[in-house]
């Protein structure tokens, strides 16, 4: 049985879906929806590292060419670009997500919006990544 793909197809739909989640959970919160919102934001939250698992699983277990395509500049950009958002998105995540469940609202509330805009843009630019890798 060969896993690549399996593996390649999971760790896409799964950042996919956290995006989509975090997109869910917003539209929630924004309509008054505060329980629906926790549980859009904490499924985001597993879907993502699913995705982290899958990702290194695929970067350690199998190869994966190098984009020489004419948009590479655009790649390049792209790829720099998520690079560095989802290393900030990480500890912004954690700490949103933290503050949420121990009830500091208000400061949840202030960096939510920064983060969910993160999260999004690392999900939509991992799907970019994988668009021109394919």
């Amino acid at each position: 049985m060969d896993l690549e793909p399996l593996v390649s197809y999971g760790s896409r739909a799964t950042i996919a879906l956290s995006g989509l989640a975090v997109i869910t959970g917003v539209v929630l919160v924004k309509t008054g929806r505060k329980e629906a919102h926790k549980k859009a934001m904490v499924t985001a939250a597993l879907l993502a590292v699913i995705f982290v698992i899958l990702y290194i699983l695929r970067t350690m277990l199998f190869e994966h060419g190098r984009y020489e395509g004419d948009y590479r500049t655009f790649y390049l950009f792209t790829l720099g670009s998520h690079t560095v958002m989802s290393l900030i998105n990480l500890p912004l995540a954690v700490v949103t997500i933290y503050l949420g469940f121990k009830g500091r609202i208000e400061i949840h509330k202030r960096i939510a919006p920064y983060t969910a805009v993160v999260w999004i843009y690392v999900a939509f630019t991992g799907w970019l990544v994988f668009l021109f890798n394919s």
